[in-house]
């Protein structure tokens, strides 16, 4: 009989040099506020731009001023605050449940749709895109918050209207929405009506342990508080297998989908909004991490929006540690998951579903990119070969993005060649071929800490072949995307899984 499987979760301590720490610091930097003198300002974003950083580091942030609409960025060294570099930047914060709430406040008012919205059946929701912000003549921004309002009963099912933030103005036809629709898509209506409590750490550290040996050590941030513009879903850092590194940071910074001849969208979805799903344990550090007595249930499994935990639930299932997490992106339901099995297999996840919408009827495509930051062995100095069936494994050298091949086999590997230890990545049976959308299903490229995501978040497509710049990636600190993508089309047969992802599994050569 195997030895038993414990798992401890504590509180995980980020370095001084974060967000809140220094928030007040980068705000009050004059040239900040030469740019923003509004009575609320926040840091929205915040970087660190090299890999275990000492107390000078090179960072980014971005400062938001909510009631100007204004955001600046604010690049320098953490050792020299006085000298960093200031220039405004166009940011788009996403409406949160309190904003949102108000500009349906603002709908139930109007003279028009307040009483559609009082009939039977009828509901407002978060659509597709979030905002619709409308730029004036002479530079100035209005903040647009989108609403969706089903009416059952009338020949257009679906609308979606604007509510201008400064004064409650409803725009019944803001630019960039679909158009009003007859289409009622998906049964399954939105609800989130789990608790939302404050408090609970930013992060935790994680251990796995059959016996006495220690399988897994790593550190998870959940989705509200994961990396990049966007968000990155359930985050791993730090992940050691039996006391060797393998990752630095592994996480999915870019989410989009694109529908056939464009009918909705597209669309750059987020990954750091939790919305409920069901999860029964403990919460041994406080709410958003739990610990599972029983498998997760999801939106894929239960078919429902509805559920009694939101944030990232833990569970072992025999032979791999779960970490699940749902989330929202409007009407969008997207399940993110790693499985990191007792054999040192990791197995990145990713499903899709949605509550009543217009739009996914329709034929469409989601793609999702991972960015897997390997340190194999704990080294820095990796290197990745391709293998085809014609030609066996290729050393890449440089930077590059290539598409899959099932006909020829294609996978690849990450290798520490000091060890010969590595992880061989195996595409997913139901992770299709990238289209000219898509972009591309692989990118290997030399770790920078500025290219944590695409910073492109106004920019539907992905955009990670802007760092494909001809440098070398043999023997370097290196980083892999891998994307895959569902296609979703209801007037023809179901797709084998609404969920997608590789394998990447132990190998010495």
């Amino acid at each position: 009989m195997p030895d038993p499987i414990t798992i401890s979760i504590e509180p995980y301590q980020e370095g001084t040099a974060t967000a809140s720490s220094l928030a007040g610091d980068l705000i009050g930097l004059p040239a900040v506020r030469e740019r923003i003198s509004g009575p609320r300002p926040a840091v929205a974003d915040f970087r660190l731009l090299e890999k275990d950083a000492g107390a000078d580091a090179p960072f980014r942030a971005v400062v938001h001023d909510p009631d100007a609409y204004r955001s600046v960025e604010v690049t320098g060294r953490l050792g020299d605050l006085a000298g960093a570099a200031v220039r405004s930047v166009r940011f788009q914060p996403l409406p949160g449940r309190e904003e949102f709430d108000r500009a349906v406040e603002a709908v139930r008012a109007h003279a028009e749709f307040g009483p559609q919205l009082a009939a039977d059946g009828a509901l407002a929701y978060r659509p597709m895109p979030p905002l619709a912000d409308v730029t004036h003549a002479d530079g100035t921004v209005d903040r647009v918050v989108t609403v969706g309002l089903r009416t059952p009963g009338s020949d257009v099912k679906h609308r979606i209207v604007g509510v201008r933030t400064k004064d409650g103005t409803v725009i019944p036809a803001p630019e960039g929405v679909s158009a009003p629709s007859a289409l009622d898509c998906v049964t399954i209506p939105p609800a989130d009506n789990c608790p939302d409590p404050s408090g609970g750490p930013r992060a935790v550290r994680v251990r796995v342990r059959r016996g006495t040996t220690e399988l897994w050590n790593l550190v998870v941030n959940r989705p509200r508080t994961s990396s990049g513009v966007n968000g990155s879903g359930a985050e791993l850092r730090f992940v050691d297998y039996k006391g060797e590194r393998v990752l630095y940071q592994a996480h999915a910074p870019i989410l989009n989908v694109r529908y056939t001849n464009d009918r909705c969208g597209p669309f750059r979805d987020w990954a750091n909004e939790e919305v409920c799903f069901d999860a029964t344990g403990s919460d041994p550090v406080g709410p958003g991490y739990r610990l599972c007595t029983s498998a997760p249930r999801t939106i894929l499994d239960t078919h429902s929006d509805q559920g009694n935990f939101r944030g990232v639930a833990f569970f072992h299932d025999g032979s791999a540690l779960r970490i699940v997490s749902e989330l929202a992106a409007g009407w969008y339901r997207y399940v993110t998951e790693w499985r990191l099995a007792d054999d040192g297999t990791i197995l990145p996840r990713f499903g899709f579903s949605a509550v009543t919408n217009p739009c996914t009827c329709l034929a469409h495509t989601h793609h999702v990119y991972w960015r897997l930051d390997l340190d194999v062995g704990g080294s820095t100095a990796n290197r990745v070969d391709e293998f085809n069936d014609a030609t066996g494994w290729t050393p890449v050298r440089l930077e590059t993005q290539r598409t899959r091949n099932p006909a020829s086999h294609r996978q690849w590997r990450v290798v520490a060649p000091a060890t010969g230890r590595g992880y061989v990545l195996v595409p997913g049976a139901n992770d299709g071929t990238a289209d000219a959308y898509g972009v591309a299903d692989l990118w290997v490229l030399r770790y920078r800490g500025t290219e944590t995501d695409d910073g492109r978040p106004s920019d539907t497509r992905a955009h990670i072949g802007d760092f494909v710049n001809g440098e070398s990636v043999d023997g370097q600190d290196l980083v892999v995307w891998y994307g895959a993508h569902f296609f979703h089309d209801e007037a023809g047969p179901p797709p084998p899984s609404h969920v997608v992802g590789p394998d990447l599994r132990p190998v010495v050569v």
